[in-house]
């Protein structure tokens, strides 16, 4: 079976009452014509690790759910690299119509629309806003580092450890509702239609930036939103909410005949400026017209690597860096590269599963005693490990990662 990377893959995920016959189902995928052109995959005929490694549905789908991909590599425009172009230039919103039209047509709990070999989905389609959030916490699942409340490790979690966790799967999509899912969206699309509730991070033209996917599924997954037990009702808000102002009967109101009190200083009413996080600076250094940030150990772990993927350099550069005010302007307007310590070789990915010593000394490239390999690090994306004997491990997404590690301070 020939699978190619940058197909479009509509993905459909049937739910487990279904019962649908051949004719039904051609008729809403658009008839037996509209299907000649694309491979269709039963994903439940294939070995269970080939799923995981070509895209994961456990533990979100449960017994007796079947799914069926659809794979039309005519679909996109093609990339020279879809590894380190993030940009699908194809008008995606006629196949974003047509994954809504199959949804309604077909007893389908969850579909969705992305790239073969690529990471994140452009549209996904359910039947419930908890779907939503459940198939975006599978990454949180099915991380052997990240444990059940959210936190990274350093070292893998312990098989009991991890086999709690997915125990804990249901029980965490119980701790939101509806509306405080949605409440957590900014920057991303989501609509009703009919029995359907719909999210997407395409852009007006219908083109897909597959770090806005990232976005997405951090917003939807809310693991920063984790009850203390899993289950429990969150109370907690989505930082991206804001509080509204209290309207003239919130406010308190003064007794008839008593003194009015004088007006408060603005400067003394202002609330207090927020400490930033301790850790030590990260430093930034101009090559080649390409600002690089050069993070040590302590100031890089998931979130800022998520935070990275999504641009999002005031969440990342802090005020007490030691980076000019004329290269910050740089990083808002034109990017920056960067580069960061590697602890463990189970941290990156290859083919979706965590890097081993062996796989890594064996399909790592040697130049002049530096190894390297083009891996995926959670949360971001392609990255390149870089090991160099006496300065340690990088991940980086400098293109010349010698030029990258050069700029590292020698143990």
């Amino acid at each position: 079976m020939a699978l190619s990377l940058d197909s479009l893959v509509t993905d459909l995920m049937f739910q487990a009452s279904a019962a649908i016959d051949q004719k039904t189902l051609i008729d809403a995928l658009g008839g037996q014509e509209a299907l000649e052109t694309k491979q269709l995959l039963d994903v439940d005929r294939l070995d269970p690790r080939a799923e995981m490694e070509l895209s994961p549905s456990m533990p979100f789908r449960r017994r007796g759910e079947r799914r069926l991909m659809i794979l039309d590599d005519q679909a996109l425009v093609p990339r020279q690299d879809p590894q380190a172009d993030p940009l699908i230039k194809t008008d995606l919103r006629p196949h974003k119509e047509r994954l809504i039209t199959i949804a309604q047509k077909l007893p389908l709990r969850l579909a969705r629309l992305f790239a073969l070999g690529s990471w994140g989905d452009a549209v996904i389609v359910a039947r419930s806003v908890r779907d939503l959030r459940g198939i975006c916490l599978l990454p949180w699942a099915l991380d052997p580092q990240i444990d059940i409340d959210g936190k990274r490790r350093a070292t893998p979690l312990s098989q009991k450890e991890f086999e709690a966790k997915i125990l804990a799967f249901e029980k965490r999509l119980e701790e939101l509702d509806e509306q405080q899912i949605i409440s957590g969206l900014t920057g991303v699309q989501f609509e009703r239609r009919g029995d359907v509730v719909v999210v997407d991070v395409l852009e007006p033209d219908g083109t897909w930036d597959q770090r806005r996917s990232m976005a997405m599924e951090q917003q939807l997954a809310a693991m920063d939103r984790f009850s203390l037990i899993p289950g429990a009702p969150s109370t907690s808000v989505p930082k991206t909410a804001t509080s509204e102002r209290p309207t003239k009967s919130m406010r308190p109101q003064t007794e008839p005949g008593a003194p009015k009190k004088p007006a408060e200083d603005k400067k003394s009413a202002a609330p207090p400026a927020k400490p930033e996080p301790v850790g030590p600076p990260i430093t930034a250094k101009e090559v080649d017209g390409q600002v690089i940030l050069v993070f040590p150990a302590e100031r890089f772990d998931l979130d800022v690597a998520a935070a990275l993927g999504k641009r999002d350099w005031d969440q990342v550069v802090r005020r007490s860096d030691n980076v000019p005010g004329a290269m910050r302007d740089k990083i808002q307007r034109d990017g920056a590269s960067w580069i960061a310590p590697l602890e463990f070789l189970s941290e990156v990915f290859v083919e979706g599963k965590p890097l081993t010593k062996a796989e890594f000394l064996r399909d790592a490239t040697t130049d002049d005693g530096v190894r390297t390999l083009d891996v995926h690090f959670p949360r971001f994306g392609p990255v390149t490990l870089v090991e160099v004997e006496g300065r340690g491990r990088f991940v980086t997404t400098v293109g010349n990662p010698k030029r990258a590690v050069g700029l590292v301070p020698a143990k």
